[in-house]
């Protein structure tokens, strides 16, 4: 397997980031566009990310949200917040537009929210309002009062959730809800206003990434498989970790689309282990064909984003790195001519 070096294009500071690195609204994708979420106190900034491959942010929103909690950007400079309690949407001045109280959720469990991708409405996770029912419920509120639209059962009960919007196509209504019941149960549900539809088994959540197409991928819980789906989701292609994959390394963290080409993918012995290796995948047919190799100044990298324009962000405590390959450096999707990968040391 050939090695493509990492340059960097740009890097910045969000203070908190580095804080809780397991935060399941940290690395978001609305509205087309790809966020970075940090708490440093009281004071959560939601930062999006440049277009321009020169810089890592172009907007920052700051406000006040007491208590923890699942944030998300909405229209309008604003922000919602899933809380422990209700469900909160702040105006861009930081003032309160509405609440959506709901029944306290049990410890380890927690709610999510997001705007649909026409902006009119804000999906949202919220516990049952029978205390004796079993699993949540998807409910849709109005983004102007808070009132609700739309109410949808959810497979889990007692869960941990997430969303992301997909990067395309712009009229995809549906987005990505991942929705996990313990460590090894995680459903990946496309979930709109009309209601949930399953993608995969029981044990695949989707990694965030999507492509211009509207192709997806998923994980395994264990990082043994790897699976992207197309627009319809329908799987297109699946590979296993054991059959391209160096002896003993899974798939981690967050797999993404590069560009419309290439997949970056994380592997490790560990799946839950943040020391791993960065892969450059066909988008095709998701084998290796090179590894990414970091200055050796930056350190041990864990977490990536791929952002789908050539470029990914790398996060080191508070300091957000971009990179991107060396645009002279050979087609990593074309054919490897070096012949079988020697013996590597993980």
């Amino acid at each position: 397997m050939r090695t493509v070096r990492a340059e960097p294009t740009a890097a910045g500071e969000l203070p908190g980031l580095g804080a809780e690195p397991g935060r399941l609204d940290a690395l978001l994708v609305r509205g087309g566009a790809h966020w970075v979420v940090a708490r440093d106190g009281a004071a959560v900034t939601a930062a999006r990310v440049s277009a321009d491959p020169g810089a890592v942010f172009d907007l920052h929103r700051v406000r006040p949200v007491p208590g923890q909690g699942y944030v998300t950007p909405v229209p309008g400079g604003g922000l919602a917040v899933s809380g422990g309690d209700a469900v909160t949407l702040q105006d861009a001045d930081g003032s309160v537009r509405w609440t959506f109280p709901h029944l306290p959720w049990p410890a380890g469990a927690s709610g999510a929210c997001a705007p649909e991708p026409s902006g009119a409405g804000l999906l949202a996770v919220v516990p049952p309002a029978d205390p004796t029912a079993r699993g949540e419920l998807l409910v849709v509120l109005d983004l102007a009062t808070g009132t609700p639209l739309a109410r949808t059962p959810l497979p889990t009960h007692w869960g941990t959730y997430a969303f992301q919007h997909r990067l395309g196509p712009p009229a995809a209504h549906s987005v990505l809800l991942d929705a996990a019941q313990g460590q090894e149960e995680a459903y990946s549900l496309l979930a709109s206003r009309a209601g949930v539809a399953q993608v995969g088994g029981w044990d695949e959540p989707f990694t965030g990434g999507s492509d211009p197409t509207g192709g997806f991928l998923t994980l395994a819980v264990g990082g043994e498989r790897l699976t992207r789906y197309d627009a319809s989701a329908r799987a297109a292609t699946a590979v296993d970790a054991a059959d391209v994959l160096p002896d003993g390394l899974v798939f981690t963290g967050r797999p993404g689309f590069l560009d419309a080409r290439r997949v970056l993918a994380p592997a490790g012995e560990d799946p839950w282990e943040d020391a791993c290796r960065h892969l450059l995948l066909d988008a095709g047919d998701l084998r290796p064909r090179a590894r990414i190799a970091y200055p050796p100044d930056v350190g041990e990298v864990s977490r990536a984003l791929p952002l789908g324009d050539g470029t990914w962000l790398t996060l080191h405590g508070d300091t957000v790195r971009r990179w991107r390959t060396p645009v002279t450096a050979p087609d990593p999707s074309g054919p490897d001519p070096s012949g079988p990968e020697p013996e590597e040391t993980p």
